[in-house]
């Protein structure tokens, strides 16, 4: 069932309606932000937070609510009073509030594990709340990661992470036991973006080339590292790219890719031929100031991340907007993101977000059409 249900495109009009003004004070308020403090501890956080918990917000009908934060062990598995006595008997400090991540590149969850690349641990840290624990692989000799970049899954639940610096797609199940990898020899010149088909049979490698290159493309890869299709070069028009940065993969076999100097998104076919695109640069919603990451839900919609606006931007199979989700703040409350990185969907329909200046990702939980009635009959009855 599509609970979408009565939530259509957002018309033209809407889309261009944020004034000039208004996101010239966030693009300042973003390069601001680069020269910052460092973030505030965990407990300042809690205090600060306000709490606007659905998106969007009463009277529109809401679409997602806003479930929890993960931040370190504590948030999947808090320490009771019985182990906080067993720590103070042994002389032991309590380290599960300790933050489990710092700048992570990327994130991807399946099977109540949300599983997040840490390129200065070297490692992919896992949130298992089935289990009630955190755990890091790639640590392992003699398959170490040296500089996991980026993830994604199959339907098996298998976890490929691309490694810069290896360059290789190293591929582990879902517990981190290794299994194979792929060598992307030199034909990359700087890969930092990976989508698998569902099926495993095909691993898409997105290189953002350099500055000074024109060799910006994806190229397909079969699992013993054979090249299939090769989309690019440097360009803009459809079917190049200007510094591409992520791709995911449609069930249907359709390939979205990030084309972040380019401001938009392109769709392509099995075979790599061009389907559409959509986005561009501009001010409004629907459109990109810096767009980073993608994922796809089960119902064929496209999730993107903006690094300029700091928000991710939902839009349907055929690219047409249906909702922004999140904002620029310096506070740290749900929905509020000062650098957006990362963006994940799993099956439950749970969106994560990954913030590195706040150190947090959000989870939110997507509602169903009656979920989100009753929840803004409840927030019309409240406010009259």
């Amino acid at each position: 069932m599509n609970h979408w249900g009565t939530l259509t495109p957002v018309p033209a009009a809407r889309v261009c309606s944020a004034g000039l003004w208004q996101w010239t004070l966030l693009a300042l308020l973003v390069i601001g932000l680069a020269a910052c403090a460092p973030v505030a501890p965990r407990s300042q956080k809690v205090a600060k937070i306000p709490q606007t918990l659905l998106w969007p917000m009463p009277p529109d009908l809401p679409r997602f609510e806003f479930e929890t934060v993960l931040q370190s062990v504590a948030d999947i598995a808090p320490a009771t009073d019985d182990d906080r006595w067993k720590r103070m008997l042994q002389g032991q400090p309590d380290t599960s509030d300790a933050l489990a991540i710092n700048k992570p590149s990327a994130i991807v969850s399946r099977g109540g594990r949300v599983y997040v690349a840490e390129p200065g641990a070297r490692a992919i840290t896992v949130f298992d709340a089935a289990r009630k624990r955190l755990f890091r692989f790639g640590l392992r000799e003699p398959n170490v990661l040296k500089r996991p970049q980026a993830l994604a899954l199959d339907d098996a639940g298998k976890v490929y992470v691309l490694d810069a610096q290896l360059r290789k797609v190293m591929i582990f199940d879902g517990m981190g036991l290794f299994l194979d990898s792929i060598a992307l020899g030199r034909r990359f010149s700087n890969p930092v973006g990976i989508a698998v088909q569902g099926d495993g049979q095909t691993v898409y490698v997105v290189d953002r080339g350099n500055v000074d290159q024109d060799d910006h493309k994806v190229v397909a890869l079969a699992p013993d590292g054979t090249e299939g299709i090769r989309i690019g070069p440097r360009g803009s028009g459809p079917g190049q790219f200007n510094i591409p940065l992520a791709a995911a993969v449609a069930a249907d076999g359709t390939l979205y890719v990030v084309d972040s100097g380019n401001f938009r998104v392109q769709a392509f076919n099995a075979k790599g031929e061009f389907k559409f695109q959509f986005g561009g640069a501009g001010v409004g919603i629907g459109q990109f100031s810096r767009p980073r990451a993608i994922s796809l839900d089960h119902e064929g919609n496209i999730y993107v991340s903006d690094g300029g606006f700091n928000n991710v931007q939902i839009f349907n199979s055929a690219g047409q907007l249906l909702m922004p989700l999140g904002r620029l703040s310096r506070e740290p409350g749900p929905g509020n993101y000062a650098l957006i990185a990362g963006i994940a969907i799993d099956e439950t329909r749970r969106l994560y977000v990954v913030d590195h200046y706040f150190k947090k990702i959000e989870v939110f939980r997507r509602l169903s059409d009656e979920e989100a009635l009753q929840k803004a009959t409840a927030h019309k009855r409240a406010a009259s």
